[in-house]
């Protein structure tokens, strides 16, 4: 779980907690304007987080370690990099996602699992980037996909695929149990 969901999930308690209390206060006729400005604040920036976590999610990663050397397509238009980083200790795991870089351009998440024990990236033709995450064995935690750069992502939970931003700029998102197409 990232730290910006943590801390908006901090906030968003705390708000709560504030309008339990303002209801109380309210029924004694109670309120002091410092705590009513307070609560309203709290409650409005809860919100305002919890609405950009949902619409407007930029599916972009960084500060992962290096997964493998990046790996030009075909014809060298788009480079991609692989990228992970461990969660939670000994008893956590690893997220990997993989950056498509086009020439000249800015690196874009297309991209975004837990790790499984086999995982590599490969080239099947331009603009066809073909993800390998599988745990041999268990074919229910296969997060294999193929992707058509520029106009599809992947994200194992689905979280980002709900968000205008990526409904946006892309034509489709696969999550871990599902497809989602857009006409936009």
């Amino acid at each position: 779980m990232g730290s910006f969901l943590l801390i908006s999930l901090f906030i968003l308690g705390a708000a709560l907690a504030g309008i339990f209390l303002l209801i109380r206060l309210l029924s004694r006729k109670q309120v002091p304007k410092g705590m009513l400005a307070a609560v309203l604040g709290l409650s409005a920036v809860a919100i305002g987080l919890s609405i950009y976590e949902t619409q407007f999610h930029p599916f972009g990663r960084s500060g992962g370690s290096s997964y493998m050397e990046p790996l030009d397509s075909p014809s060298g238009r788009y480079t991609a990099s692989a990228y992970y980083r461990p969660y939670g200790g000994a008893a956590g795991g690893i997220t990997v996602w993989v950056d498509v870089t086009e020439e000249g351009g800015k690196p874009k998440t297309v991209y975004y699992a837990e790790a499984n024990s086999r995982f590599d990236v490969q080239w099947a033709d331009e603009g066809l980037l073909f993800v390998t995450n599988e745990e041999p064995g268990y074919p229910e935690s296969d997060r294999s996909t193929e992707l058509k750069v520029g106009k599809e992502i992947y994200h194992d939970t689905g979280k980002a695929c709900g968000s205008f931003w990526v409904k946006k700029n892309y034509e489709s998102c696969i999550e871990g149990e599902g497809f989602h197409e857009y006409n936009g």
